[in-house]
């Protein structure tokens, strides 16, 4: 008769524990750093105030402060601190120690470049907020107390959150915070720009007026440039994990495609560097550089990547045909404008960056998915060999007893009595000796185990 068993949590890994520790540690810090920055942006607007009434919004004017404007200057300063921080103290956890391996300059490139378009759209969306709030509460004013209390609130939240979103950074999260602040810079310029009708020209125009919209629409390509260079750091280590799993074929892969992706990046900046008021013919050589250099990327895709799924080369090619059908379509018969061609070659250009880091990222999971059941497996059959005195008891009674058809107590073999107490010793001393024991002991009124049948006897002599 077997003992009563009890299932126990197994007891967890070490290495999960420190994770947990340390994420625990990265909410406290998180919490921290937003009390600090509410603090900070409280004694800053009642400064600024100067126990005056202000507004919730209003325009950029020096001297005509609001609370808006104070709050999106304490995110710009305060929450860049935050997010650089956050990302200096979170490189640490599970998923990303990778970024210890990094040369300082390069880790501190990353760090400021993943800091500024966090803090970009921190600003921008604490903007957007008060100007909403400043239309559902038109003519009002507030007391200086109060608005530099709700000026700690909301950079206080916006450098918490802002802590948070840097910790925990991966290929998928930082190309969709990329795409989205590139997407709302450029709806910003475009919709701030003094030139009603710039759609008539080209996109590159909005940055062509040297006023306040046009320094932020070159600003915004030259950080989205260095971006896709920080960017090119994730896509390689994810190639790399790749190829290592021997997902994709060749190594050459990953040193190949985050160079385009750099030199794509480098590209993107100078777009913002060199606007066309400045020089038209850099600014097309950067322009066209940046659409060649795509091309190049997805025509060595089905080469370099060799070993991705199917419908990603599928797709791969469906946007190489889009691309080279609209730059047809402009450069030949002109049927196409310019307008529309550079909006469908940044389509394609974000939607298939977009797909590609999102089946990299599932791959990864998969194989990790793999790695798991691999290992839940190999400790399955570690478990059962644990016990193999009990295993080999049970197995060969029931066989005895299914082959004699007489119960297995009536075997009797000699020194099995021995040999059972011997294996309740070493149970029962493991038991003592382990924190998470496997099995419960027997209550005083259970029956004897049955004696251990000899291995060698089959059975069939009697």
């Amino acid at each position: 008769m077997r003992s009563a068993a009890r299932r126990r949590p197994r007891a967890v890994p070490s290495a999960n524990r420190r994770d947990r520790q340390r994420g625990i540690k990265i909410e406290v810090e998180a919490l921290l750093a937003g009390i600090a920055a509410a603090l900070i942006a409280v004694g800053f607007a009642f400064i600024v105030f100067g126990g005056m009434s202000v507004p919730i919004w209003t325009d950029w004017e020096w001297g005509h402060w609001s609370i808006g404007m104070v709050s999106v200057c304490a995110v710009v300063v305060l929450g860049t601190i935050a997010a650089g921080v956050g990302y200096w103290r979170s490189r640490r956890l599970d998923g990303q120690e990778w970024r210890l391996e990094l040369p300082s300059w390069k880790f501190t490139l990353d760090a400021l470049v993943v800091a500024i378009v966090h803090t970009a759209l921190g600003a921008l969306a604490t903007a957007v907020l008060l100007f909403v709030v400043q239309l559902a509460f038109r003519r009002l004013t507030i007391d200086p107390v109060s608005a530099s209390i709700g000026c700690g609130a909301v950079t206080g939240l916006a450098a918490y959150m802002l802590y948070l979103a840097v910790s925990r950074l991966n290929t998928v999260s930082l190309s969709q915070r990329m795409f989205l602040f590139v997407g709302v810079g450029l709806l910003t310029a475009m919709a701030t720009s003094t030139d009603p009708v710039w759609w008539r020209y080209q996109i590159s125009a909005l940055g062509a007026y040297g006023n306040r919209p046009s320094i932020s629409f070159n600003a915004i390509l030259i950080i989205a440039g260095i971006l896709v260079t920080t960017f090119a750091l994730y896509v390689d280590r994810d190639i790399r994990n790749l190829h290592t799993a021997r997902v994709i074929r060749y190594p050459f892969a990953a040193p190949l495609v985050s160079t385009l992706f750099i030199a794509m990046g480098v590209a993107l900046a100078g777009i913002g560097f060199v606007p066309v008021n400045v020089s038209v013919d850099v600014h097309n050589v950067f322009a066209i550089g940046l659409s060649a250099l795509f091309g190049v990327l997805m025509l060595v895709s089905p080469i370099a990547l060799r070993g991705m799924p199917l419908p990603f080369f599928a797709a791969t090619l469906g946007s190489l045909l889009l691309l080279s059908g609209a730059t047809w379509l402009f450069y030949g018969p002109g049927l196409l404008p310019l307008t529309n061609y550079e909006l469908i070659a940044f389509g394609v250009l974000f939607a298939w960056i977009t797909m590609f880091v999102r089946f990299l990222a599932a791959m990864l999971a998969a194989k990790g998915a793999d790695a798991v059941g691999q290992t839940r497996t190999g400790g399955g059959q570690g478990a059962v060999a644990a016990h193999p005195a009990t295993a080999s008891a049970e197995t060969v009674a029931s066989g005895a007893e299914q082959a004699s058809g007489a119960p297995a107590e009536t075997a009797h073999v000699p020194d099995s009595t021995a040999a059972t107490e011997s294996v309740h010793e070493r149970e029962s001393s493991a038991n003592q000796g382990s924190p998470a024991a496997q099995t419960m002991p027997l209550p005083d009124d259970a029956p004897p185990r049955p004696p251990l049948p000899d291995p060698n006897d089959t059975g069939l002599s009697r």
